[in-house]
């Protein structure tokens, strides 16, 4: 695994334990609510507000129907893993989203925004991509393809209400618009967590991105067609059901793992949910799009991967989402 994921799986929660170990939710971070003010000392967790993110409106901060001490609760319990359950692959499968199927249930494989997608989209600015990418249908099924040459299993979701229903999929070409319009901010999120990148790094991930968006016809305009060009290259497909409850962003560096959901509905209430982001995934899908096979290029596109979940949950997100790390 490249190094700035190696520095994230020991710095992950370093950098907040030691900043501020009993902080209180405050008003901005936290819903309001009718329960009696926090007893529990609450360590403090980042929010993509601090890093002048969050665009959306999914978050804590819009929500009336929850309960402060068991956000804290739900919070350090997802801290401590005690959510963390085994999967059995070992790339991006499924989405970060925090929604079920019908049935209460997901599918317990690691995590992305838009699952395989994220790879394909990361793996484009981060310089996986070939001359032959000339549509991002092209460049989905070129990608989806080679992982399933490796022996990874790919996925994609869409929901029960809407023509995409997957945020990262529908919103693909705005998110690369605010990877290129702010790169310094997501560089500073990601920079707490141990992931440093290079101003040479932040131009040429910019400048792809800037690239798309300048080039006709490479987004697709019905969103749902790279939903259907995912599924016809062998991803299996989710689909999720209700509205968005999502609270924070569990950001997951246990390695072989990600996060029940069912399990944190069951013990919380059906209103509580979490993003999922499995980032120990992301090495192993950077080396295996690789093209090149140089090591700094493997790590150029994870770190891409790595944005494009950032810029995901901020474009989708309110800035009240708080970021719980799990080491």
């Amino acid at each position: 695994m490249f190094e700035s994921l190696k520095n994230l799986l020991k710095h992950f929660t370093g950098n907040q334990e030691s900043e501020s170990p009993a902080s209180p939710v405050s008003a901005t971070n936290a819903p309001s609510s009718n329960s009696q003010p926090s007893k529990t000392n609450n360590p403090h967790f980042h929010t993509l507000g601090e890093f002048n993110l969050g665009l959306g409106t999914i978050g804590p901060t819009n929500r009336n129907d929850i309960d402060q001490q068991t956000l804290i609760d739900m919070y350090q319990a997802i801290a401590a893993g005690t959510f963390n359950i085994p999967v059995s692959g070992a790339v991006p499968e499924i989405c970060v989203d925090g929604r079920t199927d019908k049935d209460g249930n997901r599918k317990h494989a690691p995590c992305a925004a838009g699952g395989t997608l994220s790879i394909v989209y990361g793996g484009d600015l981060g310089g996986a991509s070939t001359a032959s990418d000339t549509t991002e249908a092209q460049l989905t099924g070129r990608i989806i393809n080679m992982l399933k040459a490796k022996g990874h299993a790919t996925g994609v979701h869409g929901d029960d209400h809407s023509n995409c229903g997957c945020g990262a999929c529908a919103k693909a070409k705005t998110i690369y618009q605010h990877i290129a319009e702010h790169i310094n901010d997501i560089a500073s999120l990601v920079n707490k967590y141990g992931i440093n990148l290079t101003d040479t790094e932040k131009q040429a991930i910019v400048q792809q991105a800037t690239n798309r968006i300048n080039q006709a016809d490479f987004f697709a305009e019905d969103r749902s067609s790279i939903l259907q060009a995912a599924q016809d290259n062998g991803s299996i497909f989710e689909e999720l059901v209700g509205v968005h409850n999502e609270l924070g962003i569990a950001l997951n560096t246990k390695p072989g793992t990600t996060i029940d959901r069912s399990a944190i509905r069951t013990k919380y209430g059906p209103q509580y949910d979490m993003f999922v982001v499995d980032a120990w995934s992301f090495g192993t899908a950077a080396d295996d799009v690789n093209p090149t096979g140089a090591e700094q290029d493997a790590q150029r596109i994870a770190k891409a991967i790595t944005l494009q979940n950032v810029a995901t949950a901020s474009v989708l997100g309110h800035g009240s989402l708080s970021i719980i790390p799990i080491a």
